[in-house]
């Protein structure tokens, strides 16, 4: 089971491209550890990579999820949130390395079978969203 934390949202307005970057620790689940909680994983930042358009309704973003703590993390999960716009699929390139759901705004990452985040390292993970609407954005939970 993983825990989340909520996390705090900083979008600076200025850089192009929709870069975001947040704070919120994705805390894995008990373990024999004493010092259990200590390795977390969270989102860094959410780029935007293609925009879609009135005919391809489809944005890719790299999700760069890093992990701050001091052992390898085999089971995380992290998650971003469509703020704008109405989402209608998600899904990754790599699934060996991690999937991806939606469940209305939020799109939840997870790792497969070659997802493991070592310490003090970060994976991106390219996540392909499609759209009803005009427009989407996705930046950090």
């Amino acid at each position: 089971m993983v825990g989340y934390e909520k996390p705090l949202v900083v979008a600076n307005d200025e850089v192009a491209e929709g870069v975001y970057a947040a704070s919120g620790a994705v805390v894995p689940g008990a373990t024999d550890s004493p010092d259990a909680g200590s390795d977390s994983a969270s989102v860094s930042t959410v780029e935007l990579g293609t925009a879609g358009n009135a005919w391809y309704k489809v944005n890719t973003y790299k999700v760069t999820i890093q992990n701050s703590g001091n052992e390898d993390l085999n089971e995380w999960a992290a998650a971003v949130s469509v703020t704008s716009g109405t989402a209608t699929a998600a899904k990754t390139y790599n699934s060996w390395q991690a999937s991806a759901s939606l469940n209305g705004n939020t799109i939840t990452i997870t790792p497969g079978s070659g997802g493991t985040i070592g310490a003090g390292q970060s994976i991106t993970v390219e996540i392909e969203v499609s759209y009803s609407s005009e427009a989407i954005t996705v930046n950090n939970k």
